[in-house]
C-alpha cells in the first residue's frame, strides 16, 4: 500500500509542475498585454499634449464681428450654436459610445471612445476600445494616422497621403461637434443656395472641399465630401442627430457616417455623445 501511495505522489508532481508552468505563462501573457496597452495609452497622452499645446496664444473671446466674413447660413448657424462669447482658442473632450462596421457584410462592433479636438491646433485624436481592438485615429500637424492594436499585442498602422486626406475629411465634417473650429482662417466659404454651403479647407499642400446642408431651423443636418477609403476615393456623408446643449455649445447628440459605394449606401459608424467638456487654452 505504501509503495502504491508513493507512485501516486510521483504522478502528481509533473501535473503540479505543468499547472504551475501554465499559470506562469498566463500571468506573463497578462503582464505583456497590460504593458503594451499602457504603452499605447501613453503614446496617446503625448499626442494629446501636442494637440492641446497652448503656447504663445492670446486670450480672445468670439464676437459677432468674427463671423462677418461668413455666408449668412453659416453665420446664423454659429450664433445658434452659441459660440459667441466662447474662447477662440479652446479644446474639447468628448466621451462617446457607438457601433462600427468594417465591411458591409460584417456585423456591428460596439465601442466606447474619447475624442479630443482643438481650435488652436486644428486636428483631432479619437481613442476607442472595441474589444479585442484598441483604435487610435488622429489628424495632427497636417498628418493623419490610423492605428489598431489587438489587445496591445500587435499594432497595425496606416499612414500616407491617402490617410492624410481622409483624416482631414473626417476632421472637417466633425467640426459639427466643435463649431468653434469653423472660424479657422484656412477655410474658404461660399453659400450655394438657401440650404447649402461649400467649404474648402487647406492645410499645407492638401485642400479638401465639402458641403454642409442645413435644415429648416438653420442647423447643419449633414455633410458630404470625397474621402479615401483605403486607396479609393469615395463619396462620404455624415448625418447629424438631434441638437442638444453640451457644456454651452449646441451640437448634435449623435453622428452617423456613411460611404456611398457605387450608389450603395454603407453605414459604418454610429456614435452618441455621452459627455462633452469645453476648456479654454491658457497660455
Amino acid at each position: 500500500m505504501e509503495e502504491y501511495l508513493n507512485k501516486e505522489d510521483e504522478m502528481k508532481i509533473p501535473i503540479k509542475m505543468t499547472l504551475t508552468a501554465i499559470g506562469i505563462l498566463i500571468l506573463l501573457f497578462l503582464v505583456i498585454i497590460l504593458f503594451n496597452v499602457s504603452s499605447f495609452n501613453n503614446t496617446i497622452k503625448k499626442e494629446k499634449s501636442l494637440l492641446f499645446d497652448s503656447k504663445s496664444i492670446p486670450v480672445e473671446k468670439i464676437s459677432e464681428a468674427d463671423l462677418e466674413h461668413l455666408p449668412e447660413l453659416m453665420k446664423n448657424y454659429l450664433i445658434k450654436a452659441q459660440i459667441i462669447g466662447k474662447s477662440k482658442y479652446c479644446n474639447v473632450t468628448f466621451s462617446q459610445k457607438g457601433t462600427i462596421k468594417t465591411d458591409p457584410k460584417k456585423g456591428w462592433i460596439s465601442f466606447t471612445a474619447v475624442q479630443y479636438m482643438s481650435s488652436k491646433n486644428p486636428g483631432f485624436i479619437w481613442k476607442a476600445r472595441a474589444l479585442p481592438m484598441l483604435i487610435r485615429d488622429k489628424y495632427i500637424d497636417q498628418k493623419g494616422e490610423v492605428k489598431i492594436s489587438l489587445l496591445g499585442l500587435k499594432d497595425v498602422a496606416s499612414l500616407g497621403p491617402e490617410v492624410d486626406q481622409s483624416s482631414l475629411g473626417r476632421y472637417f465634417g466633425e467640426l459639427i461637434w466643435f463649431p468653434i473650429g469653423f472660424l479657422d482662417p484656412d477655410i474658404i466659404w461660399k453659400q450655394i443656395d438657401t440650404t447649402k454651403v461649400k467649404g474648402t479647407i487647406t492645410k499645407g499642400d492638401l485642400s479638401l472641399t465639402g458641403y454642409f446642408y442645413f435644415d429648416e431651423t438653420g442647423m447643419i443636418k449633414s455633410f458630404s465630401t470625397q474621402r479615401y477609403r483605403d486607396t479609393t476615393l469615395e463619396d462620404f456623408i455624415a448625418e447629424a442627430g438631434e441638437y442638444q446643449n453640451y457644456d454651452g455649445l449646441l451640437i448634435p447628440n449623435k453622428m452617423t457616417a456613411i460611404w456611398n459605394l457605387k450608389g450603395e449606401k454603407f453605414e459604418y459608424f454610429k456614435a452618441d455623445i455621452v459627455s462633452c467638456e469645453l476648456t479654454e487654452t491658457i497660455p
